[in-house]
């Protein structure tokens, strides 16, 4: 820039004070020429070089800003290089200008603001259902759902519904983190050891339980032990849910065998059961959702994995996997 393309600055931009409103660009503050590049100058441009249209003449010199972002005019950069009073960097007596529609756009735009986006679970990439049962149990709840949280997945937790009570908070965060919560009865009674207004008032009460501490009203079962007769299935009035993968967590309580069990047999579409029961569980979760998530997997719910596949759930049906 030449002295009069300073004195054009001057003109076109608003001189301010800390608490003045300005277009973005070049402004004059106390400490020298700064380029803002957000209309509230809250962003700039600072310790480097930049190529900068100086008076909208469609050529862009190159200016050096300080570590503040204030432009140094005549004197030799930290690289070594000459600025001119300007601050236009100059070589053998000329100053470096090109086209500035050649030069890279500093400004930022303001982002429109936009609703945020909802959970979408891609039905042409392979997932998994993580379920877990016995719960609720809070030092293994919370384990499993901050590991969840970190890596974007969510899982249905099948609990019981006498254990509610006790843990409260941690339903809440299930409910709140939009985990999916289902019954799992509401004192783990083995329904095909029950008449049929037995099993009717075990499954009722274990719903009651989850909407008075959560709230949330459940659309699924699963049936304790996975056993079941004919009674049971006349007489349980939402979707069974069982497993293709089981980890027989609760036998072994071994952490390596408890991931081994998934990650060595894991395909599109299974339902995995562990139980939200045992420190080893939550230790082997912590391995197995990072590296499911590396193998592509997308960590959803039953029921959102059921809709994704296009599967309807039916009460008093039994479902294992949704494989395709």
């Amino acid at each position: 820039m030449k002295k009069w393309t300073m004195a054009l600055l001057i003109a076109a931009v608003t001189v301010i004070s800390a608490n003045t409103a300005y277009a973005a660009g070049w402004v004059l503050g106390q400490g020298g020429w700064w380029f803002a590049t957000k209309n509230d100058g809250s962003a700039w441009l600072a310790d480097g070089w930049y190529w900068l249209d100086g008076n909208g003449d469609n050529l862009a010199e190159c200016y050096y800003l300080d570590e503040n972002g204030y432009l140094l005019t005549d004197t030799v950069t930290p690289d070594g290089c000459t600025v001119n009073g300007d601050g236009a960097w100059t070589e053998k007596g000329q100053t470096r200008v090109r086209y500035a529609w050649d030069v890279p756009s500093y400004f930022e735009e303001e982002p429109e603001e936009e609703e945020p986006a909802g959970r979408v679970i891609d039905p042409d990439k392979p997932m998994v259902a993580l379920t877990f049962d016995d719960g609720p149990y809070a030092k293994v709840g919370n384990q499993i759902m901050d590991c969840l949280a970190k890596y974007g997945g969510k899982a249905t937790f099948f609990v019981v519904g006498d254990r509610c009570a006790s843990y409260q908070t941690e339903m809440k965060r299930m409910a709140e983190e939009g985990h999916e919560i289902a019954t799992h009865t509401y004192e783990h009674k083995y329904l095909d050891k029950l008449n049929a207004a037995q099993i009717r008032e075990q499954i009722d009460k274990g719903v009651e339980a989850i909407v008075k501490y959560t709230g949330v009203e459940p659309t699924l079962a699963r049936l304790p032990g996975g056993r079941k007769n004919d009674t049971v299935l006349a007489n349980v009035a939402y979707p069974m849910i069982q497993w293709n993968i089981d980890t027989r967590d609760w036998e072994t309580k071994n952490t390596e065998k408890t991931v081994r069990a998934v990650l060595d047999y894991v395909k599109d579409g299974d339902i995995v059961l562990m139980h939200e029961f045992y420190t080893s569980t939550g230790n082997a979760v912590e391995q197995i959702v990072p590296e499911l998530v590396a193998r592509g997997y997308q960590l959803v719910t039953v029921s959102e994995m059921a809709q994704a596949r296009g599967v309807q759930l039916q009460a008093g049906q039994l479902y294992y996997s949704f494989r395709p």
